[in-house]
């Protein structure tokens, strides 16, 4: 009986033991997973170089349609206890006229995906087919994250991921109203420091092209919105 019972207990020893050793193999192996594939930051834009060029080489502009009204600029701030050049964005967005009478619309836009080019001809290959489109795959990542603050802290946005499909249309998923993202829970006149899960987004990750600030109708009473917002270090993390 003794036996026995010395026999258990030294199999719920080796039990427990093999069971902790297990879960140590486990947890040490998910993190080599997770530091095998965790991507590194990518920085999309800093807005310190060319102002129709991120610094992920893809174009970065305005978009808009009248009777709404939209500008950007860059200009010198102080975020995050250091001095840096930020993006400028001041919207006029309208809630009548233009198409279907709902003022037009208007944003900013940086892309992710490369525009298609020629290759040229060689002895081997005289005629060679164009190289297409490339999108960004961003299934490394897990959230966009930029510093931003408004004017005057009455301001709104969201924030709009366009994958393959998306863009051909011409549009983007978008996200909640900036302030959802905000430790604030809105914009102020302070810096803060937005974070976007990708997961709020039902797109392709693999196939990413764009990040847009949409000033979106829906966000402003009766429509209408006008403001002026300021961004900085526009990332993937």
């Amino acid at each position: 009986m003794k036996k026995k019972s010395w026999v258990m207990g030294h199999g719920s020893w080796v039990r427990t033991v093999g069971l902790a050793f297990c879960v140590f193999l486990l947890t040490t192996h998910d993190a080599r997973l997770t530091t095998a594939f965790a991507a590194e930051p990518l920085l999309v834009d800093d807005f310190e170089g060319e102002e129709i060029q991120n610094r992920a080489g893809g174009r970065a502009n305005v978009y808009v349609k009248a009777p709404s009204r939209i500008m950007m600029s860059r200009v010198e701030e102080e975020v995050n206890g250091a001095k840096s050049s930020v993006l400028l964005i001041r919207y006029d967005k309208q809630s009548e006229g233009g198409p279907y009478g709902m003022g037009g619309w208007c944003g900013y836009y940086t892309l992710l995906k490369t525009s298609g080019y020629l290759v040229a001809p060689t002895t081997d290959q005289p005629s060679p087919p164009m190289v297409g489109e490339q999108y960004f795959d961003a299934s490394g990542y897990q959230a966009v994250t930029f510093w931003v603050r408004g004017d005057k802290g009455e301001e709104n946005f969201m924030v709009g991921l366009a994958d393959r499909h998306w863009d051909r249309v011409g549009d983007s998923v978008k996200s909640e109203e900036i302030g959802k993202y905000l430790p604030a829970g809105r914009l102020t006149a302070e810096w803060q420091k937005a974070v976007i899960p990708l997961s709020s987004y039902f797109i392709d990750y693999t196939k990413l092209a764009s990040i847009s600030i949409c000033f979106e109708g829906e966000l402003y009473p009766e429509g209408a919105g006008l403001g002026t917002v300021y961004l900085d270090d526009i990332t993937l993390e």
